[in-house]
């Protein structure tokens, strides 16, 4: 599978995103080399109460002291940007709209399977 994520993590400023499913886990991530650590905790989080509370949000930009968080809602979940102080969020919302069609065409391996079984089989 290619790289769909180069292009948002090609943008100066950007630590790293995540993609998290409706149901509260990770699907994705890619962080740049400097976050690993922050990878790894951030992927052994129970993302489930927070797809509940973001529930009907399209669009939102989290700012806290040191970070900024960009979350855009799609149809297999939450996408977040992670961003620092100085990233562009105009550069960095532009590019997730162009990366979501590609997140969509994402399935789970599960529905993948029984796919092409039902193709398959029945």
């Amino acid at each position: 599978m290619k790289d769909i994520f180069k292009d948002v993590m090609g943008i100066d400023g950007v630590h790293g995103l995540m993609v998290v499913s409706n149901e509260g886990g990770v699907m994705m991530s890619k962080f740049a080399s400097d976050f690993r650590g922050e990878e790894e905790k951030l992927s052994q989080i129970d993302w489930k109460p927070f797809s509940i509370e973001m529930g009907n949000i399209k669009d939102a930009e989290l700012i806290y002291d040191n970070a900024r968080f960009y979350i855009k809602k799609s149809e297999i979940g939450f996408l977040i940007v992670i961003i620092g102080d100085n990233g562009p969020i105009s550069l960095v919302r532009l590019n997730c709209e162009i990366l979501l069609p590609e997140l969509t065409k994402i399935q789970p391996a599960s529905k993948r399977f029984g796919k092409l079984l039902r193709k398959k089989i029945f």
